[in-house]
């Protein structure tokens, strides 16, 4: 037997144990064995792109160890937070991505203060979708494109005092079976509402346009981007901790 043909075997050897497996799985309705093989795979590939040069136009203002220090411990009080926001606002940016869930209420006049700050520049501030259990199922009870978004027990939103100032995006991520984040639900649906995810709303209001949302895909400005099921976005990083420029706010 020639050295292709021992070659062509080990494939096809290869092929039907791996097609055994995944209809093993599939019988037993287990599938750990297919999500850790996608998870290496997801990794390897991640990790063969390398490190990539992050867009300019980003800035991280990181509420550090050291910004916890100097304010006199985290979570920073709504002044502080406002006095932040107002700096930022200052330096004219498109958009203010704010990143913190202010759900409930606090001192009347730093709420203020900080709903105030929210409104100096086009701002996003974080809500969430909460699901009843960790794993969803959709319905196909039509077939638009968002029939099958799995739909969320309802939102946490910010108090109406900021969501009056600054627009709001969903923070959820999905997860692998380990925990680990894989992509960025571009979509949140409860049973009368449907949200933009909060890095869809910060670069739609960076474009001043709003998202066309087509069949597995989304158009923004003219520019298409595909889409996961379920419109999520498979998260594929630029590097490590401080790819992209990142200051303290303590600074």
């Amino acid at each position: 037997m020639t050295a292709r043909a021992y070659q062509t075997l080990a494939a096809l050897v290869l092929s039907a144990l791996w097609a055994s497996a995944l209809a093993y799985s599939h019988l037993h309705g287990d599938f750990h064995l297919i999500y850790r093989a996608e998870s290496a795979f997801t990794d390897l590939r991640i990790a063969s792109r390398g490190e990539r040069a992050a867009p300019d136009l980003v800035t991280i203002v990181a509420i550090d160890d050291d910004t916890a220090a100097k304010k006199g411990g985290y979570p920073l009080q709504r002044a502080e937070l406002a006095a932040i926001v107002e700096a930022v606002a200052r330096l004219e940016p498109r958009v203010i991505a704010f990143d913190l869930l202010l759900l409930d209420h606090g001192n009347d006049q730093a709420d203020a203060a900080l709903a105030q700050a929210l409104g100096k520049r086009p701002t996003v501030i974080a809500a969430a979708a909460v699901f009843p259990q960790a794993i969803q199922s959709v319905e196909d009870s039509d077939d638009s494109p968002l029939a099958r978004l799995p739909q969320a027990e309802k939102f946490l939103l910010p108090l109406k005092m900021f969501t009056d100032r600054a627009a709001v995006g969903m923070v959820n991520l999905t997860t692998d079976q380990s925990g680990t984040a894989r992509g960025f639900p571009m979509l949140c649906r409860t049973g009368d509402r449907l949200e933009l995810s909060f890095p869809l709303r910060v670069a739609a209001l960076a474009e001043a346009a709003e998202p066309v949302i087509g069949t597995d895909k989304l158009t923004l400005a003219g520019r298409h981007v595909p889409t996961d099921l379920d419109y999520v976005l498979p998260l594929a990083f630029y590097g490590r901790h401080g790819t992209f420029r990142t200051v303290s706010a303590a600074a």
